[in-house]
């Protein structure tokens, strides 16, 4: 393999490939990535066997061939060459790639690409073409409330559930819940799937940094009934592979409220700096906010050993008193995400999950379980 590249273009294909994937892993080969020159391009691929990430980037290819590299040290030294000089990879018989940029010259040992692992082919069935930003939001105001545990395999995913009236994403840790939803995919199957929080982050990033116009569209591939059960995306020069999640994602449905005994509305900007306020001061023995209701207020608390908290915050309530209490945290991770000005409260009593939806958009509900005081 011989190429010309800038280093500018090779810095962008290792900022793409170079995340999301495990940084611990029982096989070395893992923690090199592959680079194929090919038809005037460089395939840069990285894996750590539950997701890949290919992207393509432009280069003089003088010899085609490929070779895989460790990805840490090959990245700190693309990073440290000359800004204004062209960079030249070549690799030899011994998988060694000598790396050139000006006076300055370096060589590592590589492996050769029969040692890397296999990457599945894209399937292009089911294949959706959504909208980036759209599923970037709809990620963003979900996945938080994801579980981060490993015990509970099932919930380290999100549910996507597509049917013929909506398109659905849905994160539960078991003790909160967060859904959102928009009308449904022209011309899609229906499915329903569980995908790893994992693929869903780093497609999130990318969309970030690709900047899409607002034509853009990004494929999506599900292949749930093959073997292995995969989704892809592919948007511009780059390619997500990631395997779904097996099994049966709670009865989300269950779980919301329809009942709405109490309610209240409140602006996002003044309960949300209420709350982080009384995180603050909330116990070192689990942290509690109380909401109380009463005349027109909303009053906030929270204490603990050392401290004690109080806020009020005017709404339109003239029921009777009303009190309930909450992890900070679940109420936070909430407002920060929802994207709107006001939120509605919806209560059928103190101990049965509260209901919170952005007002005047109904395309997003999230359901936090209270604290018993």
């Amino acid at each position: 393999m011989k190429i010309n590249i800038t280093k500018a273009t090779l810095l962008e294909g290792l900022q793409i490939i170079s995340t999301g994937v495990s940084s611990r892993t029982p096989y070395p080969i893992l923690y090199n990535f592959l680079m194929e020159a090919k038809n005037s391009k460089l395939k840069m691929v990285r894996t750590d066997m539950e997701m890949a990430t290919i992207h393509y980037v432009p280069a003089e290819v003088e010899e085609e061939g490929a070779i895989t590299v460790p990805v840490k040290e090959f990245s700190e030294i693309i990073k440290n060459l000359p800004d204004d000089k062209e960079i030249t990879l070549v690799t030899d018989e011994n998988n060694k790639c000598h790396i050139k940029s000006g006076k300055s010259k370096f060589w590592v040992i590589g492996t050769p690409q029969s040692e890397y692992p296999s990457i599945p082919k894209v399937e292009h069935k089911n294949s959706l073409m959504l909208d980036p930003i759209k599923l970037q939001d709809m990620i963003a105001k979900t996945i938080f409330s994801a579980s981060t545990e490993e015990t509970r395999y099932i919930l380290n995913g999100l549910l996507w559930n597509n049917t013929a009236e909506k398109f659905e994403i849905v994160a539960t840790d078991g003790g909160r819940l967060a859904l959102a939803s928009q009308k449904a995919l022209a011309g899609s199957k229906e499915f329903k799937i569980i995908v790893p929080t994992k693929i869903l982050n780093e497609v999130s990033r990318f969309i970030s940094i690709a900047k899409p116009a607002k034509d853009s569209k990004i494929e999506i591939n599900v292949t749930p009934d093959t073997t292995p059960n995969q989704i892809t995306f592919v948007m511009n020069e780059t390619t997500f592979i990631s395997r779904l999640i097996e099994g049966n994602f709670p009865n989300y449905n269950q779980v919301i409220p329809t009942k709405k005994n109490i309610s209240f509305e409140v602006f996002v900007k003044d309960l949300l700096a209420s709350t982080r306020r009384s995180a603050l001061c909330s116990s070192e023995f689990g942290s509690t906010v109380k909401y109380k209701l009463e005349n027109n207020t909303l009053t906030v608390t929270s204490n603990s050993q050392n401290m004690d908290f109080l806020d009020e915050i005017p709404v339109e309530y003239t029921g009777e008193t009303f009190e309930v209490s909450f992890n900070p945290k679940a109420i936070i991770d909430v407002l920060k995400n929802i994207g709107t000005d006001k939120v509605s409260f919806s209560f059928v009593n103190a101990v049965q999950p509260v209901l919170i939806e952005a007002v005047g958009n109904n395309l997003f509900k999230y359901v936090i379980m209270p604290i018993r005081s």
